[in-house]
């Protein structure tokens, strides 16, 4: 059997002992190269990707100690948001071993998901969608009782779009899904393993389970709790759309945690850490206010093409944003200073933009008052 998206011929005995053990892309090697001039035993001496094994971890060590993809990772990381695009990412670690693509086609029987590109293990985006959606359906649209977000809902059309070919309406999703690509660190953590078939005729149809079988075992390759980049996207002009995204990010975390992708999740496979994703693409480690805090802050010219009234912090962090809540003409000057209550902030979609709010009982300073040295309050 072949991987059915490989095209072109297979490798030549040749052709290894000239360019095989130089090769840093794992996905070539699996698919190409790993079986050349490896005979597969019989009985029990193992399978075909058993004694092709070590080829395969041979590029893998290399893949991680290239410059390549760790510059690839590295930008992924960095995306910025543009336009009206929208991006959250951050690294995910799973508590258990992970196993996508074990039905792919292969020589060796069973499959691993390759990056056709790269040829590192990945997480397709379309599998994230289909992850997603049916998660969103079903826990939060059945089970919660939610129709909007049952297939065919308005908020599941909404995010996910429509495949329906006889539908008037048919539309794209709000949200982008890429690729989860693994953490260079990480693919020092393939693992061969076995699962062994006792009743293979039962399995064919042929007869009852009984103990007169013999034993079929099936050598497979997965990742050993290995942490990958996970990105997602909201490409729409809704005025609530960071809403949506954060939302969408969070349901995103629970069905890796309670689901789990990819293959052999009734044995465990697949299962990530919940809700323990960060953001990559910030260095600083300090902690970032929250909603509800009151903060000092300067007046600002509002970005191109913005308007408002905009505000930055004084003291670091910076976060700046809009205070619709403060009249213009009641507003401090350009470099004029006042406190405000941060109303809604997401660091996980932008760590500086934030939503500012009057603070209860606030007190705007009026334009002719000295704001550098403020009046005293009324004697009590």
């Amino acid at each position: 059997m072949r991987d059915r998206d490989i095209r072109g011929p297979l490798a030549q005995e040749s052709m290894w002992e000239t360019v095989g053990a130089k090769l840093d892309n794992p996905g070539l090697v699996f698919q190409r190269f790993g079986f050349v001039g490896v005979h597969e035993p019989q009985g029990d001496a193992g399978s075909l990707l058993a004694s092709a094994y070590e080829r395969i971890h041979k590029a893998f060590c290399a893949a991680q100690q290239g410059d390549l993809y760790p510059r690839v990772y590295q930008r992924a990381a960095s995306m910025p948001s543009m336009g009206r695009t929208r991006h959250v990412s951050g690294e995910i670690e799973f508590e258990e071993r992970v196993a996508v693509g074990l039905g792919r086609e292969s020589v060796y029987e069973v499959g691993l998901m390759f990056h056709p590109v790269y040829g590192v293990p990945y997480i397709p985006g379309s599998t994230l969608k289909g992850l997603l959606s049916h998660f969103v359906h079903d826990v939060v649209g059945q089970q919660g009782r939610h129709p909007e977000f049952q297939r065919g809902g308005e908020g599941h059309r909404f995010l996910f779009g429509t495949t329906e070919r006889d539908d008037e309406e048919r539309n794209r999703g709000a949200l982008t899904f890429y690729d989860a690509l693994i953490k260079p660190e990480a693919l020092k953590s393939l693992r061969l393993e076995v699962m062994t078939i006792h009743y293979p005729s039962y399995y064919r149809g042929l007869d009852t389970p009984h103990g007169m079988d013999d034993p079929i075992p099936v050598h497979f390759l997965s990742l050993d709790r290995p942490t990958f980049l996970l990105r997602l996207g909201m490409d729409c002009e809704d005025e609530k759309a960071e809403e949506w995204l954060a939302w969408s990010w969070d349901r995103l975390l629970d069905a890796l945690s309670l689901w789990g992708v990819g293959g052999n999740k009734s044995s465990g496979y697949g299962r990530a850490k919940g809700r323990q994703a960060e953001s990559v693409g910030s260095e600083t480690k300090e902690a970032l206010p929250s909603r509800g805090s009151v903060l000092l802050v300067r007046r600002i010219q509002p970005p191109e093409g913005k308007q408002g009234v905009w505000f930055e912090t004084v003291n670091p962090p910076r976060l700046y944003g809009n205070a619709s809540s403060v009249p213009p003409h009641l507003a401090p000057e350009i470099g004029g200073t006042m406190e405000l209550m941060i109303k809604e902030f997401y660091p996980h979609i932008n760590s500086e933009r934030v939503l500012w709010d009057k603070p209860p009982a606030a007190r705007i300073p009026s334009k002719g008052a000295d704001r550098s040295k403020g009046r005293p309050g009324p004697r009590r």
